[in-house]
């Protein structure tokens, strides 16, 4: 939602000429504040699917997942809704009414798409069966408002499909994210599917000087460690120590400080089970690391990609309507035709190396945090709203660059 504050102020100035004797009115504007508010609604949602979609996704691996990316394409299959189907997903999402929801996600992905520094690129897409006719007017709010396309499509033709989508995913991502479905993935059963593929790669507010990136133990065990190379940087940012979650938690600005990375790193070298079944004790959203500390830093650089099919998390979180032939999709498609969706695919790539946007000048450390041990990351989005979007999480088991 865009909130602009204007005050209003008249002023009568009498003519006092003999030859003028009308009144003069002037009108001034005063703007005082103009912010991107988004609610708590939207930001809680997305921190209750992420804790859901990550305890179904959390295996031995690096991962990267978006609630962000998935609850954006959830909430335009709202704006499709009707009856249950809509009633259902408006609950579990914890979503407004559907006009305000369409005006946040606007203002939000608006917002997202303006800030320098940062590449992150959102393709999210709906596709369905050429023999189901869309309307125009969702077709348009999908556009407009959530960026994201709609296209109908042969799936019974699966390698020209996959081809089509590939496609589009390589091109809105630039070609970070190349290849997502394969032919065999579709068939003349296909109904629906939610695609959602995004990058991210940011720069840091304090950059690190790569010839401080050393090539050093990262354990992936108790006992056994690969040889990486560890970014290395002394410099003011937010720290604390939480003893529930028996971990350290440090923010790492990026760009504009509106962007931010949260690594959550349990004390025990091992400790990353114990520190998973915890997390929903962390509330991202609402974090506040006000303490800032010179704090000694060592973290591995990075890349992961993640691919991951959120159909079951979904149904077990009570989003089973919208895959079973009992949905209600009357706003998107001309008919009732038994319209379902077959599967919710994200595919997710984040890079993390040196680049900042200036120099770190600090020193003499007050703290050290050395991640060289598997840890728990969240990528969060502040406008002006305190609330927090989060826009990843992730887990860092062994580094890949």
């Amino acid at each position: 939602m865009l909130i602009i504050d204007i005050y209003y102020e008249f002023q009568l100035l009498q003519n006092k000429m003999a030859f003028n004797k009308l009144p003069v009115y002037i009108l001034f504007f005063i703007v005082t504040r103009i912010e991107i508010i988004w609610g708590d609604n939207i930001t809680t949602s997305i921190k209750t699917l992420s804790e859901s979609c990550y305890k179904s996704l959390a295996k031995e691996d690096n991962l990267i997942f978006s609630p962000f990316s998935v609850h954006a394409i959830l909430s335009l299959v709202y704006e499709a809704a009707s009856g249950k189907t809509a009633s259902h997903l408006q609950e579990v999402l914890n979503l407004p009414n559907a006009k305000k929801t369409a005006d946040d996600y606007k203002a939000i992905l608006d917002n997202l798409n303006s800030t320098e520094k940062i590449t992150i690129n959102l393709a999210n897409k709906i596709y369905l069966p050429n023999n189901f006719k869309l309307k125009s007017k969702f077709r348009w709010t999908a556009k407009a408002y959530f960026n994201a396309g709609v296209e109908n499509i042969s799936f019974t033709n699966s390698d020209a499909a996959a081809e089509n989508i590939n496609n589009w995913v390589n091109e809105k991502t630039n070609n970070k994210i190349q290849q997502i479905f394969n032919a065999n993935d579709f068939n003349d059963q296909t109904k629906g599917i939610l695609l959602s593929a995004i990058y991210f790669k940011g720069n840091w507010s304090y950059s690190f000087a790569k010839a401080m990136t050393y090539t050093e133990k990262f354990y992936i065990s108790k006992t056994k460690s690969i040889s990486h190379p560890m970014m290395h940087m002394t410099a003011p940012f937010g720290y604390m120590e939480n003893a529930e979650l028996d971990s350290k938690i440090l923010k790492m600005d990026y760009g504009n400080k509106r962007f931010a990375m949260y690594i959550i790193l349990p004390n025990a070298r091992m400790g990353i089970k114990n520190l998973e079944k915890k997390l929903s004790s962390l509330d991202v959203n609402h974090l506040q690391l006000s303490m800032m500390k010179k704090v000694e830093v060592a973290i591995p650089k990075f890349k992961i990609q993640s691919t991951s099919e959120l159909s079951r998390p979904l149904q077990k979180i009570g989003l089973g309507d919208i895959f079973s032939g009992n949905a209600n999709f009357s706003k998107m498609i001309e008919a009732e035709q038994g319209l379902k969706f077959q599967k919710v695919i994200q595919k997710a790539f984040i890079e993390v190396d040196e680049e900042g946007t200036e120099a770190a000048a600090a020193t003499g450390a007050v703290v050290s945090f050395i991640a060289d041990h598997p840890f728990v990351f969240y990528i969060t989005f502040e406008g002006a709203h305190p609330a927090k979007a989060i826009l990843f999480v992730g887990k860092v088991v062994e580094p890949h660059y």
